[in-house]
């Protein structure tokens, strides 16, 4: 089974001001590489699409309108997240899209579990303000009868926190989940393995804890403009593999990168660990 995965679109409006993050974020022309990506994504004969949240920068209704037309223009079935740039001003602006059943091959993965082939679960998490503003949470991890399953966790923020290694590559750091400490506990006492994939930060990284193994992808705003390809086998060899693109030129300027783009890890039945050729 191949999961393609995009992040971190921030489409805006015409005339909106400049903006970046580690590189200049490229607005202007935002949709063409989303429609480039999914292109290339239907090429590599993905057999879903996930979309990891700030399909928008300011939240906006028109800007989310014309990002899920073009999603749903494509041939790919596709889940969605929120991302912390889509909650402003309105946080169910996604889910009341959405529900106007417009596109039908697009449609919210939180806080729903769906099977991804035969030995996969797929799990998607929300997102929610904290009070008083304060940070925001993940919601919809409610694991019920599957602490035995192998799955895939997917959320706009990462969920092994990443500051240390982010910050101490010179890159700044967006933030962790005020209740990511919770998440990672009640996930690293599952008896089968995690993978978590998730955007927010837009830098390329991979690293396992215990039963964990986190993916954390690049944007689609600024360079490295990626979009990636993962590949689940059969349970039984107990092997994962991803790829990352960049879908056109990177820019000069920061390379936010942590990992290389090509990953391959194995279950040892205690934790992941780097495959051969990794």
């Amino acid at each position: 089974m191949r999961l393609g995965v995009l992040t971190d679109i921030h489409h805006c409006p015409p005339g909106s001001p400049p903006g970046g993050w580690h590189n200049p974020h490229h607005f202007d022309d935002a949709l063409d590489r989303l429609r480039t990506s999914l292109a290339w994504l239907e090429g590599q004969r993905v057999d879903r699409l996930a979309v990891l949240g700030d399909l928008t920068h300011f939240g906006d209704e028109t800007s989310l309108g014309e990002v899920l037309a073009v999603l749903g223009a494509s041939s790919l079935p596709t889940w969605i997240l929120t991302g912390n740039h889509d909650l402003n001003p309105d946080h169910t602006a996604l889910a009341a899209a959405l529900d106007a059943g417009k596109h039908a091959n697009v449609r919210s993965i939180e806080g729903k579990q769906e099977a991804f082939g035969p030995d996969w679960l797929v799990v998607g998490l929300g997102m929610e303000r904290g009070t008083n503003g304060a940070g925001f949470s993940a919601a919809g991890l409610a694991m019920g009868s599957w602490a035995d399953t192998p799955a895939i966790v997917v959320s706009h923020f990462p969920l092994l926190s990443t500051a240390a290694e982010v910050k101490g590559a010179g890159l700044k750091y967006a933030g962790d989940l005020v209740n990511g400490a919770e998440i990672e506990s009640a996930l690293l006492a599952r008896t089968a393995p995690t993978i978590a994939i998730s955007g927010h930060l837009h830098v390329r990284h991979a690293m396992a804890k215990g039963a964990i193994l986190q993916a954390s992808c690049a944007a689609q705003i600024e360079s490295l403009f990626e979009a990636t390809v993962f590949e689940f086998g059969d349970w039984g060899d107990g092997r994962i593999s991803w790829s990352s693109t960049s879908m056109q030129n990177v820019s000069d300027g920061t390379l936010p990168v942590l990992s290389e783009r090509e990953q391959r890890w194995s279950w040892d039945g205690a934790g992941w660990v780097p495959a051969a050729g990794a």
